[in-house]
């Protein structure tokens, strides 16, 4: 049988992250691994293992994940993406080149994405705080400072009931609730039902307020969510247990 084979390269990875484990076991008790090669004969390579091989087996050395990307790669792309945003005011401030930057950025995160099926994770639902977007609807930099949301901009998700609110704080604490209908894994309908001016103003929500809202990747810190007229919405959790 070929020494590429993905049955072997199963094998072999199992084989040697169990060796480790005895490895370590044995050397804090003072003794020495009495791991052996345990490979049936059916699978017993014949010739020299492939680079792919090679790959697998050092994998399984390591640690690292199979089928996707280790915990260790993910972390080290959000850190990356969180170190690009954090000067850009929640995106108030972000060239052109910034924009095209935190793209990529994002970009590198989705692929790796956790939870590809977003609205059936129960990661999604709760209180997310909005760090970096670029929809001009919500920075409205164009406006003067004074007469922008200047404190920090929530959105809160329940996916299971289909129900989403975004709430702004200083200085106006505009609210607008939603209804959300599945589109697939990911992606939801929303229909915008209410606007509370002020906080405390309510004003129904015309039927052409709609849009539609992605989720291309979330865990237990981040979300990332692109909009269906292309604007990209970067949030972190601030309460798993909050409530639209």
């Amino acid at each position: 049988m070929s020494t590429d084979s993905p049955v072997l390269r199963s094998q072999l990875a199992l084989y040697i992250m169990r060796c480790q484990l005895q490895r370590t076991s044995r050397t804090s008790l003072g003794g020495r691994s009495a791991c052996q090669p345990q490979l049936s004969r059916k699978f017993a390579p014949t010739q020299p293992l492939s680079n792919s091989t090679r790959v697998v087996t050092q994998a399984g050395l390591f640690g690292l994940q199979f089928g996707g990307a280790s915990a260790t790669d993910v972390k080290s792309k959000k850190e990356e993406l969180l170190a690009a945003i954090k000067p850009l005011q929640r995106g108030v401030s972000a060239t052109e080149d910034d924009q095209k930057d935190v793209e990529q950025l994002i970009k590198k995160l989705e692929k790796v994405n956790p939870n590809p099926k977003s609205l059936a994770s129960p990661l999604i639902n709760g209180k997310w705080k909005l760090i970096y977007t670029t929809s001009q609807s919500i920075l409205q930099s164009n406006r003067p400072a004074v007469l922008r949301p200047n404190g920090p901009i929530f959105q809160y998700i329940d996916a299971p009931n289909g129900k989403a609110r975004n709430q702004e704080s200083w200085p106006f604490f505009n609210s607008v609730a939603a209804d959300l209908s599945p589109e697939s894994n990911s992606r939801v309908g929303v229909q915008f039902t209410q606007f509370k001016i002020f906080g405390l103003l309510p004003v129904t929500a015309p039927e052409s307020a709609k849009g539609k809202l992605d989720t291309t990747f979330v865990d237990e810190e981040l979300r990332i969510s692109r909009g269906d007229k292309g604007n990209l919405f970067v949030l972190t959790m601030e309460d798993p247990s909050g409530k639209p």
